[in-house]
């Protein structure tokens, strides 16, 4: 195989990675957010825990995205 096909080959995998890094961050976050809302919920009996846990999911979701492109760049 050329060197080019190697080299080609291997960015191309990391590239993947990173993409499935970068999504698989921004979904677990937010879903770790509303459950802890959910949770909360439950707890105290309000559903306000629920919307406020799903805002900060979201929030710390495009955070690690922003930080894991800008690490990437």
């Amino acid at each position: 195989m050329k060197e080019e096909t190697k080299k080609f080959i291997k960015e191309l995998l990391q590239g993947g990675y990173r993409a499935s890094a970068i999504g698989l961050s921004l979904v677990l976050a937010i879903l770790i957010g509303f459950g802890l809302g959910y949770w909360l919920s439950i707890i105290f009996d309000n559903r306000i825990f629920i919307y406020i846990g799903l805002i900060m999911g979201i929030i710390a979701g495009f955070r690690n995205l922003y930080l894991m492109g800008k690490r990437y760049k």
